[in-house]
Order: structure tokens, then C-alpha cells, then sequence
């Protein structure tokens, strides 16, 4: 069943690791990241085997040492529960609120919610992205990995193009 960006409930964006000392963030990990995500329950973003995967994620980045790491969680209303009227938007002023380095999109439902895009995953990818004027980088759900432990190699190879597009631009200014 294909699922249109109109069934999903955007979150507000929270802080994942807010006690992280600015002091102590390593250098070329930008002015912050967010993260957009399906998967993730909002109310414990990191909790469960999901959660622990993407905090592991992140941590191998170091970027649980920023206090500016954010995420944005969609998630399937339930009955009774209103859908968000327009993702896009909504994020695109999330970012204009939170003026990230990068946008990390994971999952394809995630992907095609904001970006507003119809590809497949594979396409979704490869190209590069922007999500209100900030560079986007689409990759693999957690959830997903844990079924498909075959295409962890691919998702870290997403999250090193992330890393790596946010030095570089560190680096031009």
C-alpha cells in the first residue's frame, strides 16, 4: 500500500543530545544537523533497537557530541489523530528555525514526505538534495537495517558523504 505524505504527523523537532557540551563538539561538524525519520518513536527517539542503531549511527560520527542535533520524527497518526497538512513546508521551516549544516533524511517514507519526491530509495540516494536551501543526504531507515543488515556498508557510506559535505562546506567559508 503506498503510503501519500499527507498520512503522516510531523513532530516538532527535539534535541537528541541537548547536555553535549558546545565546548567539547568536534570541529567540522557543522552548526547543526536534523534529522528527519519514520521509524522513531517521538516520545523516545532513541529508545528501542531503532533508536539505539541510529544512536550508534550518530555516535560513530561523533555527533553526539552537538548539542545541535535535532530530530524531526514522522510518524502514522493514529485513529482519531489529525495528519500533518504539508511536510515540506512544515520542515522547510524547521530549518529555517534551526539553520542546519545538513539534513539527514532516513527512509524512504521519510524521503518522500519532505523531499516531496516519488522516486525509489535507490535514486532518492544518490542525488543530491536540498531541503530549504540547506543540503539533504537520503539514506537507509534504522528500522530497515535491522531487517537488512546487508546494506549497513551502503547507509554508512551515505552517512560518510553527510559528514564529508559538511566539512567541506565548513572549509569554503
Amino acid at each position: 500500500m503506498a503510503l501519500t505524505p499527507g498520512a503522516l504527523k510531523l513532530h516538532a523537532a527535539q534535541a537528541l543530545y541537548p547536555a553535549a557540551d558546545p565546548a567539547q563538539t568536534p570541529a567540522g561538524l557543522g552548526s547543526g544537523w536534523l534529522i528527519v525519520a519514520e521509524s522513531l518513536t517521538p516520545a523516545e527517539p532513541l529508545g528501542g533497537a531503532a533508536g539505539r542503531l541510529l544512536d550508534n549511527m550518530l555516535r560513530a560520527m561523533q555527533l553526539h557530541r552537538h548539542p545541535r542535533v535535532f530530530l524531526a520524527a514522522l510518524e502514522r497518526p493514529g485513529p482519531g489523530q489529525p495528519a500533518s497538512a504539508d511536510i515540506p513546508a512544515a520542515l522547510a521551516d524547521t530549518v529555517a528555525a534551526l539553520q542546519p549544516a545538513l539534513v539527514l533524511v532516513l527512509g524512504h517514507v521519510a524521503a518522500r514526505a519532505a523531499l516531496g519526491r516519488t522516486e525509489p530509495l535507490g535514486r532518492l540516494r544518490a542525488g543530491p538534495h536540498q531541503l530549504a536551501a540547506c543540503p539533504a543526504v537520503v539514506s537507509y531507515d534504522p528500522a530497515f537495517l535491522l531487517r537488512s543488515p546487508d546494506t549497513k556498508a551502503a547507509a554508512w557510506a551515505d552517512l560518510c558523504r553527510a559528514l564529508a559535505m559538511v566539512r567541506n562546506a565548513g572549509a569554503a567559508r
